[in-house]
């Protein structure tokens, strides 16, 4: 015990609560905004459709994945070395992983859509990593409710609490007609000079303060994006499965032949057709869950102690990104494999 407050460990200790005490006392991290849906950034818009932090997280994360591609081949040696030893000590890696499962044949024909997956979600995820995701974007009025230049009023922004922490929070929001008609007023003088509209800027409609809406935020915290990549999973499946059997595919899930008893049967198959909508839905949400969850905790570790104290949560988040990753692309890798088994009854189960 004595070696513990002696030389080295002494300093340490002494810098850890040094840290803690300028943390607590100087270092004031406002909570930021916890948002369900992705924040649309204002005034982009990409063929006519508003631009959102998410989508442009997805786009950095695929141009992560071709720069690291174009590192790796841009100069192919026959004994590699840097980045391409890197990504071929990867790419075996798991070749040989997919090949213990499937075999060698159907590892190959499937490897790209395993990879493909694989690393896109896993930058995707560690990119929430970075210093100013999540921190760096544009100002907004925190407003209590929204006009749209149509005259449709939709919740607005208001002070709250999340997770018994102060934070911002959308909630339903009642106007008045008179303080409609107003809102709607403003929307029509600001649509008459050509500008676009951001909200009420009547006193008695704002709140006062702003809110912060980042340029990036983890694409995997978009449900778009999940059940995107969840539906891909489940279509190809079918798809692979009609390749390798035709139309006898089907009969997983209208007539297989498992038990041998018909009703029995039946009820296993309608069983297999849920089973694939069900894919959609815990691929989607199982992603989604971990992804936003973990962007949420580091929100809240941050705000309660700025310094140290988030490290370990961020050692902890570079773990989940890449099993969120793997289990995705694993998955999705047995679907296929297992779609190319008959239930029609000419195999042994």
């Amino acid at each position: 015990m004595r070696k513990l407050f002696q030389g080295k460990n002494l300093v340490i200790i002494i810098a850890v609560l040094a840290a803690i005490i300028v943390s607590v006392l100087f270092i004031k991290v406002p909570m930021p905004t916890i948002s369900l849906p992705a924040e649309k950034i204002p005034g982009w818009y990409l063929f006519g459709m508003p631009v959102t932090n998410t989508f442009l997280a997805t786009i950095l994360a695929d141009l992560t994945v071709l720069f690291l591609a174009f590192l790796a081949v841009r100069k192919v040696q026959e004994v590699p070395s840097g980045m391409q030893n890197l990504m071929e000590w990867v790419f075996e890696t798991f070749e040989g992983m997919l090949t213990d499962i499937a075999g060698k044949e159907k590892a190959r024909r499937w490897f790209p859509m395993f990879m493909t997956i694989l690393l896109f979600l896993l930058f995707a995820n560690w990119w929430e990593l970075v210093p100013g995701f999540d921190s760096i974007g544009v100002f907004e009025p925190l407003e209590v409710a929204y006009v749209n230049s149509d005259g449709t009023i939709r919740n607005g922004w208001e002070k709250g609490t999340f997770l018994g922490l102060p934070s911002i929070v959308k909630k339903p929001v009642v106007l008045t007609e008179e303080q409609q008609a107003r809102a709607r007023e403003d929307a029509e003088a600001y649509e008459k000079k050509g500008k676009e509209y951001h909200g009420p800027k009547d006193p008695e409609l704002a709140s006062g303060g702003y809110i912060l809406i980042p340029f990036f935020r983890a694409a995997a915290t978009d449900l778009n994006l999940t059940i995107g990549l969840a539906l891909i999973s489940v279509i190809l499946t079918q798809i692979i499965g009609m390749q390798f059997l035709g139309a006898k595919y089907w009969r997983r899930f209208f007539n297989p032949v498992i038990t041998g008893s018909k009703p029995i049967d039946i009820f296993v198959g309608l069983l297999e057709l849920v089973s694939e909508f069900a894919k959609i839905i815990s691929f989607s949400f199982r992603l989604f869950g971990n992804i936003f969850a973990g962007q949420v905790l580091l929100f809240v570790m941050a705000f309660l102690l700025a310094l140290l104290l988030p490290l370990p949560f961020f050692g902890l988040e570079m773990f989940v990104g890449f099993m969120q990753a793997f289990v995705f692309a694993i998955l999705t890798f047995i679907f296929f494999e297992a779609a190319t088994h008959s239930h029609a009854g000419d195999e042994h189960h």
